[in-house]
């Protein structure tokens, strides 16, 4: 739920709540208004009464008038007000009125008289405002969420501009990124903390790129060095059967650290997005070079393959489309067990390998992670699927991983859906 939709929603549960209790209050203030007129009328009868008593000593004429009851003695007694209903035959029903009763005297005889008012019209008019003012109000609570409505998005229309502009921002294009000013104080603060971030990221992408490009460079220049020097010992005849293991390890090694470091690099270009063709790749063409140039491990492991491979086409840089295949196969050639078995089908947007091999221990979430090994082949570095994940995520290829005992199953989707490299 965005900050807009959030907002209003909390407003409208909150006037949903407030509606009923000021229509309550609403109604019982109308008729506290109401009634309290009324009162002052008869209170005001009341007096009109009292002076005409002590002038005239009798009665005036009242409309408000309802009975006079004699008192057997005279005592205080505090005037009540009170509502209540008649019979009205000219009506037919019950009337509401309120009454007023006072004690007074009339010639010194004490007597208590009692006034009346018809609530009939003042019942419909408490009704009238009670309707007419819950209008207004409702009226007034659906203008202020409208109101709002449009405020939010006039105000923070800068704010969700910029933010679909960060979505599109991609640090590996040197497009510079231009945000919407606003005259909100928040949103400029915001802008002028995110130009900063944009500008630190930039030259960290840049440093942690060259740094990537120079090590990899600078490394494979002493190991070349290192591997030649090897070389050298490894021809020499003054070494014995122990130091000759010792430098065959060392040169094995060597080799390891050279192609993790390619790997690596590799990775991190695949992630800059460096590879930006879009080449079609004939895919049955390059499965079957594949299997061609792995032909003497296949032989040697004694692999039977089975191919269903249609003509199908695929379009990605055709450097990583090699190294897709190639790790695909590779994998389930190397942790495959002798005489064992593979078959490939190849459809339309979908290649789908299924080897034998031995169990792997490595749970199926950390598989395509890096160094993670499925085998227990020496020469395996634990990158090769983290590298196929990695094409996979850059062109919105889907890979899957199926195992049961000791058959594996790779299900590689490869319908063109989604680039994530804008400049295609």
């Amino acid at each position: 739920m965005n900050l807009v939709k959030k907002t209003n929603t909390q407003y409208l549960l909150f006037l949903a709540f407030l509606f009923p209790i000021m229509m309550v209050v609403d109604y019982f203030f109308i008729q506290y208004i109401v009634n309290s007129e009324v009162n002052e009328i008869l209170q005001h009868e009341q007096k009109r009464i009292d002076f005409h008593l002590s002038k005239q000593g009798k009665l005036p004429t009242s409309n408000y008038l309802m009975k006079t009851t004699p008192l057997e003695r005279t005592f205080d007694t505090i005037p009540e007000f009170k509502d209540t209903l008649f019979f009205e035959g000219y009506a037919g029903k019950q009337i509401p009125y309120r009454t007023y009763s006072f004690t007074t005297s009339i010639n010194t005889r004490p007597v208590r008289i009692t006034l009346k008012h018809v609530l009939l019209e003042i019942n419909e008019l408490i009704w009238l405002l009670f309707i007419t003012t819950s209008f207004i109000t409702l009226i007034l609570m659906v203008g202020i969420y409208f109101i709002n409505q449009k405020i939010y998005k006039w105000a923070w229309r800068p704010f969700f501009e910029n933010l679909s502009k960060l979505k599109k921002y991609d640090v590996t294009q040197k497009n510079p990124i231009h945000l919407k000013a606003s005259k909100i104080q928040e949103f400029e603060e915001l802008n002028k903390v995110i130009s900063t971030l944009i500008d630190q990221v930039e030259k960290d992408f840049q440093n942690l790129k060259e740094f990537n490009e120079n090590i990899s460079h600078e490394i494979q220049t002493p190991l070349a060095i290192i591997r030649n020097k090897v070389v050298l010992l490894l021809e020499s005849e003054n070494l014995d059967e122990k130091e000759l293991k010792r430098v065959e390890s060392i040169y094995q090694e060597t080799n390891k650290l050279s192609k993790i470091g390619k790997a690596l690099t590799l990775i991190s270009r695949i992630e800059n997005q460096e590879f930006t063709r879009m080449d079609q790749i004939d895919v049955h063409t390059v499965v079957v070079n594949i299997l061609s140039s792995m032909e003497e491990i296949i032989d040697f492991k004694n692999i039977k393959i089975s191919l269903e491979l249609d003509a199908v086409s695929m379009e990605c840089d055709h450097i990583l489309g090699d190294i897709l295949f190639t790790n695909l196969i590779k994998n389930a050639v190397q942790h495959n067990k002798k005489g064992g078995t593979i078959k490939m089908r190849l459809t339309d947007g979908k290649f789908e390998i299924i080897n034998t091999g031995k169990v792997s221990e490595i749970a199926i979430e950390k598989l395509f992670q890096r160094f993670q090994k499925g085998g227990t082949a020496k020469d395996s570095l634990g990158l090769g699927l983290a590298i196929t994940q990695k094409i996979c995520e850059i062109y919105g290829f889907e890979l899957q991983y199926i195992r049961d005992t000791d058959t594996h199953m790779f299900s590689l989707f490869f319908a063109n859906k989604k680039v994530l490299n804008p400049s295609n």
